[in-house]
């Protein structure tokens, strides 16, 4: 490891071996070199650090607490250095997000998995919960960064990125609102059984604010903060639900369900990542960041919406 300065390795070198010729020849320079380093430092210091004596140099009390702390900086010094080539190469790091539950059952894994194949030595921890607990554990320091969608953040919270998302009419594959494939509005679907998520959801807000009908309906068939029995009740009934292609991308891919998106205007939402303000993401963070966006990306190409991502200045 690079030593942390000139002096301090002269100085430590000097006080190993007892004197200033063998210090010298052990770090490849000339005893005076080395002899003006120590004569520096005591300047620097104020008091000799050593003793001449006709046996070698012996270290006074002051030059014994001196290297004390010139060690003890050196090994801290050593030990940043190795944490920083660390991170660089990623043969370590740690990732501590909270995520939607919907997002814990699918993307987020999925991207995990990508990022854990390319840099073994990664770990995560994962919180799942809705968008106001997400944010009470970023505040907490739970979590470092949380993804949901977007939502009013408390003080201290600020957003970092969003991504456009859109929402759309999810149904089983022969449901007769495909039959002629035109394009869908809310209206289109509330004769049909509704399958929403639970009033207090940040995708149920969405599909409120698109039609005043909505809300006039009076109970659905199922309220459920559960993406996962949303889509499972769709997939075997003539229901309908409304959900972003996050929700829906793996049962879409294999045939279980279909998601057309919604033509009324209001028919968009932003999934965000939140950290404290100042928060200062790390090298396995990032990394974690970028391989989401191409996940979504890859969504984005699949269900031919534009989800391209709006950054905002994440700090790094």
């Amino acid at each position: 490891m690079p030593a942390i300065s000139q002096s301090f390795r002269c100085f430590d070198e000097v006080a190993r071996r007892g004197s200033v010729r063998k210090a010298a020849e052990a770090l490849h320079l000339t005893a005076a070199a080395v002899n003006q380093q120590i004569l520096n430092l005591e300047a620097l210091v104020g008091v000799p650090l050593f003793d001449r004596l006709p046996r070698g140099m012996q270290l006074t009390m002051a030059g014994e607490v001196m290297i004390a702390a010139v060690r003890r900086c050196q090994r801290d010094f050593d030990n940043a250095l190795s944490q920083v080539e660390d991170l660089r190469s990623l043969r370590r790091g740690h990732v501590n997000l909270g995520v939607s539950h919907s997002s814990a059952e699918y993307l987020i894994p999925h991207v995990m998995e990508r990022v854990m194949e390319a840099y073994p030595g990664l770990s995560f921890s994962v919180r799942s919960g809705n968008g106001e607990t997400l944010l009470r554990w970023v505040a907490n320091g739970e979590v470092d960064i949380a993804y949901c969608l977007r939502r009013t953040p408390p003080p201290g919270i600020e957003e970092v990125r969003a991504w456009p998302q859109q929402l759309g009419v999810v149904t089983a594959p022969e449901h007769p609102l495909l039959a002629d494939g035109r394009p869908l509005r809310m209206r289109d679907c509330l004769d049909y059984p509704l399958i929403l998520m639970s009033p207090d959801m940040e995708l149920r807000t969405v599909a409120d604010s698109i039609d005043a009908r909505l809300r006039r309906q009076g109970r659905p068939l199922v309220e459920t903060s559960s993406v996962a029995m949303v889509r499972r009740l769709v997939a075997r009934s003539k229901a309908v639900a409304f959900l972003i292609p996050d929700n829906v991308d793996e049962d879409v891919g294999n045939g279980k369900l279909v998601w057309t998106a919604l033509q009324d205007s209001g028919a968009s939402a932003h999934s965000c990542l939140y950290q404290r303000a100042g928060y200062t993401a790390t090298v396995a963070t990032q990394v974690f960041l970028q391989a989401l966006d191409t996940a979504i990306e890859e969504i984005r190409l699949r269900f031919s919406v534009d989800l391209t991502p709006r950054l905002k200045s994440f700090a790094t």
